[in-house]
């Protein structure tokens, strides 16, 4: 009974049956050209047990005397008498069975290409897919260097996994059992020396999985690490050339980078040395047959042909056998891999449809908050026990300092979280029981830094409507003041951003952010921080369409600039996670709270301000 259960563990340890069966639908689609692939591989087998014995031919019957075999000579007769026309059926028959092996192989191997590339982009696109649907508490605690590492070098173990090695293992083993009886059936005794290595060869898996294989997890972890460095220092590189920064992130990506590539080395030399200690078995048995062989010959027991045949087959039989023990280390390796990869799918997106979820035709925009609670850490409360109500087509402003959790109210809105209790509500309807894609099509979100997209002007405006036409796009254009800008511009609509709309100015990259929201025409509108990193005169232009995109919607101002909330039909006053004080401007300048501070603080400068300017 343990050795049942130890030979399951083992198998399960390199057949892992529940990751294996979670990727098989990805070959399905290719179920032709796998057959073609192992029926090719079949031939290929068989091709390798005949191709030693056109030597024996060469030299028992072309060059010795002994006769013609009678099937050979009845097939063709002038190969009867031996001799020449022997030397010359084998020169000719080897290398036309060499053109045909050859033949196989480049079709086989194109076949295989195709499948392998075509599972591999498949895989990495339902990854992607996954990793876009991930929700953001997950995004938060993972760099995004790590899910590239994933996405673009972990997932090249899936083609291995799923048949590349069961192919090795297949063909190694029919070649190995068909190699072995044309041993035992020439001799029997060079077929057991040629076997001994066999024991050294597979004892030697479970010892380099169980030492190796953690090695290879720590050393791909480090490599992303890397990559997180290379992702982070070039997406944030003006500031880092704006501080002075490049020889420091040098070094910190030479120490991640190097700290890596001396893990890997020292993994390669290690596996490298394992690898020679193993050849030694080889070479024993190889010294052996040699020396058994010889002996056998010169007794007799053995022509030259046959001799000549079972060296090319020993010198053939360790290769399956090392196929297969490398085979074996392999899928170990190619685990490490699938388990970094399935540690992503296997994650839920905590922000999904619930069973039953609602798709509302038509949305009023209604918005109420009822007793919520959340934190992005246990233990670490960012909103206290919040409630108020948004009419439908109103403005609610939410300010309050650095930190009071108002950005967190906006993403609740957006249900990019769940609270951790209490409900937010959308026209009376927990945003739960609302199918996700109800609210993305209902509401539109412009933030402080306005994220643009690789492309042209024209795409990044019809983002969350990529079937608006030209007149659509322009007319947001205009009612975002930024149709006089683009059409100023060489290429007008078709001008390229540049990644993150890094070839224009901040104003011009918030005004394209609007027209996007105005494209979009959603009944609900939040508006995080939108005017903070523009200068007063763009401010102006920016509130000016503002104004407009406002008119009709359920809108949320995040605000530290108090000018940006003079059409607020309430304020929300935020302080420590809880709503300190709600009510209109002139409600709130008159109790005196932290509104009229924080509003007093903000004149003050003002008018310092204008008395610098005017001095």
């Amino acid at each position: 009974m343990k050795l049942w259960t130890a030979w399951r563990h083992r198998v399960h340890t390199y057949f892992r049956a529940s990751v294996i069966g979670r990727l098989l639908p990805y070959l399905r689609p290719h179920r032709i050209a796998i057959a073609v692939v192992f029926a090719n591989l079949l031939a290929q087998v068989g091709f390798s047990l005949l191709d030693p014995w056109w030597f024996q031919v060469f030299i028992d019957h072309g060059l010795g005397d002994k006769p013609v075999p009678g099937w050979l000579s009845r097939l063709l007769p002038v190969l009867g008498g031996g001799g020449w026309p022997v030397l010359v059926f084998v020169v000719a028959g080897s290398f036309g069975f060499h053109l045909l092996r050859s033949a196989m192989n480049i079709a086989c191997d194109y076949i295989k290409s195709h499948v392998n590339s075509n599972v591999t982009l498949r895989f990495q696109a339902d990854l992607f897919r996954h990793l876009q649907r991930l929700s953001f508490s997950y995004h938060d605690q993972t760099s995004v260097g790590d899910s590239l590492y994933r996405l673009s070098k972990d997932t090249d173990f899936i083609s291995p996994l799923l048949w590349g090695n069961f192919r090795h293992l297949l063909t190694s083993v029919l070649t190995l059992v068909g190699m072995l009886w044309v041993l035992v059936r020439l001799d029997w005794q060079l077929a057991l020396i040629a076997l001994a290595a066999a024991p050294f060869l597979y004892a030697s898996v479970p010892v380099y999985s169980r030492y190796f294989k953690p090695r290879s997890k720590r050393v791909r972890t480090m490599e992303s690490r890397t990559q997180s460095v290379l992702q982070e220092v070039l997406s944030c590189l003006r500031v880092v050339k704006a501080f002075g920064q490049e020889d420091r992130e040098q070094r910190r990506f030479e120490f991640e980078a190097g700290a890596a590539r001396r893990a890997r080395l020292r993994l390669t030399l290690d596996q490298t040395i394992f690898g020679a200690v193993l050849g030694l078995s080889t070479i024993l048995s190889n010294g052996a047959i040699l020396l058994v062989g010889g002996y056998h010959v010169l007794h007799g027991r053995l022509t030259l042909g046959e001799l000549t045949v079972i060296l090319a087959y020993v010198a053939q039989i360790h290769a399956p056998l090392e196929t297969i023990s490398s085979t074996l280390t392999d899928m170990q390796m190619s685990m490490v891999s699938a388990e970094r990869v399935m540690e992503i799918l296997d994650v839920e997106p905590e922000i999904q449809d619930r069973p039953g979820a609602k798709s509302l035709k038509t949305v009023a925009g209604a918005v109420a908050f009822e007793g919520v609670n959340f934190a992005y850490r246990p233990g670490c409360p960012v909103l206290h026990d919040v409630h108020f109500r948004v009419p439908a087509g109103s403005v609610t402003a939410i300010v309050g300092p650095t930190g009071a959790g108002k950005t967190t109210l906006a993403s609740l809105t957006a249900r990019f979280y769940d609270p951790a209790v209490g409900r937010v509500l959308l026209d009376g309807h927990d945003l739960r029981d609302l199918a996700v894609q109800t609210l993305r099509d209902n509401i539109a979100l412009v933030i402080q830094e306005p994220i643009l997209f690789t492309g042209p002007i024209r795409t990044n405006i019809a983002y969350g409507r990529p079937d608006a036409s030209q007149e659509e796009i322009e007319a947001a254009a205009r009612a975002a003041n930024a149709h006089d800008f683009i059409t100023a511009l060489p290429d007008g609509y078709d001008t390229e951003v540049g990644e993150r709309g890094v070839r224009l100015s901040g104003g011009e990259r918030q005004r394209i952010a609007i027209a996007r929201a105005f494209l979009k025409d959603a009944p609900v509108l939040i508006l995080d921080e939108p005017t903070s990193s523009v200068d007063s005169r763009t401010e102006l232009v920016i509130l000016e369409a503002l104004d407009r995109l406002m008119v009709g919607r359920t809108t949320f101002i995040i605000a530290h600039r108090l000018s940006t909330i003079r059409r607020a039909d309430q304020i929300l006053v935020l302080e420590h996670g809880r709503i300190v004080e709600c009510g209109s401007h002139a409600e709130l300048v008159g109790r005196e709270g932290l509104y009229a501070q924080l509003y007093h603080i903000q004149t003050r400068g003002l008018r310092f301000d204008r008395e610098e300017v005017s001095a």
